[in-house]
């Protein structure tokens, strides 16, 4: 490729970066870029593996402000680990919760996470009902409290407080910060997306209607249960993308894999408007909202895609289009971009195999996804299909990009890529990944999670910064900003 890439300037990886820098969100930041700007080694050689205990389909590791590295667990289990590794401390949840997904931090380092149970529908043999459960911690892994979602089909044996398998977001605006997570409520005839939104202090601010279906459809049509496939952490049928059968399990994905409930993806202008709030139905609509802690939520608009379903959660670029991956229907499986007012949907030029992972925002404008059944497609910043690199395993995480090299952890391997060329510069062979992104932290650091024993323990891999640190790379800025190849600006 003969690419003239926009690559990082200053990036401080012997000092903590600021909060707002770190990788406190699930995807990096609240609008899911999965980019960090900081100069970064290949993942090679790590210096520790700390256990972690078994994750759920989707959940990954994320960085405070002061560089502590926090993660749950199925075991109900919530852990932090310094910088290199080394723990800090954990804390138990209360007997049957089990963690769904990434944490998320607070500017001033509280820690978020959600939790769940399940119960057996009264009279009934596989049919659970769910709670979940907002915890919030102290950076020093103090409990402050847990408040449980809002309960749903109450006075019937199908009462619920959700399912709330997404990784939470945080809505900021000037100076307050409100916690949003999706949750789906389910009964045999009914199934509802709802959007909650939680005060730091635990108070339910919001709670809207995602996709509300009439009893026994959805929209687009269809029927309600095929929402049930994205329930953690056992899943009914198992991942959407999953062969029926596997020959090398060491390259599938666990039977128990389930798609994790489309995230939230949050943007602001910059312009003195109010945060815009981004959610996809995982099925033919990306709905937008905005935001008031007194008023709570006020959808803006709704996007329909009449031909796919979308099968990833949102990015939202610099300028506010919506980035979604959707499969299948009339068309092959594309990039699918909306907003940011009603803007009908547009297309990626070329077509992808099935993608789950949220796509990832290269420094330059350029986007990539991690295709399920291998490899990884590079978009250009018109949004042209440029190049495809295969890659061994399946995954259904996104890859991470510092300014020098992008990172995708399938079940084989933990593939470093040069940002430039997308060749790979390391490969870290092991078993049982693809379930969990990597992470890279302001200081340099790389985190990365893989379940390599027969019990399904997982381990967090960590990988050292650049030593001595880099402070440039290439001389040349490293911004996810809105100038991109060429002078043209992100549609």
């Amino acid at each position: 490729m003969n690419i003239k890439l926009m690559l990082c300037a200053a990036a401080l990886a012997a000092v903590a970066a600021p909060g707002h820098t770190e990788w406190r969100y699930p995807h990096a930041d609240s609008a899911n870029t999965s980019f960090a700007k900081v100069v970064t080694a290949p993942a090679s050689r790590p210096v520790r593996a700390a256990t972690i205990g078994p994750l759920a389909s989707g959940a990954a590791p994320v960085v405070g402000p002061d560089g502590t590295v926090y993660i749950g667990n199925l075991n109900g289990q919530v852990l932090a680990f310094h910088a290199d590794g080394t723990p800090a401390w954990s804390r138990q949840l209360p007997a049957g919760q089990w963690v769904t997904s990434s944490p998320v931090v607070g500017a001033d380092g509280s820690v978020y996470i959600v939790a769940e149970t399940r119960f057996l529908v009264d009279g009934e043999t596989s049919l659970y009902r769910y709670e979940s459960t907002l915890h919030k911690f102290s950076a020093g892994g103090g409990w402050l409290y847990q408040t449980p979602f809002p309960q749903r089909w109450g006075g019937t044996k199908y009462s619920s407080r959700g399912d709330a398998n997404a990784p939470p977001n945080i809505w900021s605006s000037n100076g307050v910060e409100a916690v949003m997570v999706p949750a789906i409520y389910a009964a045999p005839l009914s199934t509802s997306l709802r959007l909650v939104a939680f005060s730091t202090s635990g108070a339910v601010l919001g709670d809207a209607p995602v996709l509300e279906p009439s009893p026994g459809t959805v929209t687009g049509g269809g029927d309600w249960t095929s929402l049930l496939d994205l329930l953690p952490p056992f899943g009914y049928g198992g991942f959407a993308g999953q062969p029926s059968t596997c020959t090398d399990p060491s390259l599938c994905l666990p039977e128990d894999t389930t798609w994790p409930l489309s995230n939230v993806a949050i943007w602001q202008s910059n312009k003195g408007e109010a945060p815009t709030v981004m959610v996809s139905d995982a099925k033919q609509d990306v709905v937008g909202y905005t935001f008031d802690p007194a008023q709570g939520f006020t959808e803006r608009f709704r996007v329909h895609d009449p031909d796919r379903l979308a099968s990833s959660g949102p990015l939202i670029l610099p300028d506010g289009h919506t980035v979604v991956a959707a499969s299948g229907g009339k068309k092959l499986n594309r990039l699918t971009f909306a907003g940011p007012n009603f803007t009908p949907m547009g297309d990626s030029i070329g077509d992808i195999s099935f993608v789950a992972a949220v796509p990832t925002r290269l420094p330059d404008g350029r986007l990539i996804v991690v295709e399920e059944f291998g490899g990884i497609a590079e978009f250009s910043v018109a949004h042209a299909l440029s190049n495809h690199v295969k890659l061994t395993g399946r995954s259904i995480v996104a890859a991470a990009s510092s300014c020098n090299l992008v990172y995708v952890a399938t079940t084989a391997a933990l593939t470093t890529l040069d940002i430039a060329t997308l060749q790979t510069v390391a490969t870290l062979n092991w078993h049982g990944g693809g379930r969990s992104s990597p992470v890279i932290s302001s200081r340099g650091y790389v985190y990365a999670a893989a379940a390599t024993g027969n019990d399904q323990t997982n381990f967090m891999f960590v990988f050292p910064p650049l030593n001595p640190p880099a402070t440039s790379f290439h001389g040349t800025p490293c911004e996810a900003s809105t100038t991109t190849l060429g002078g043209a600006a992100t549609r």
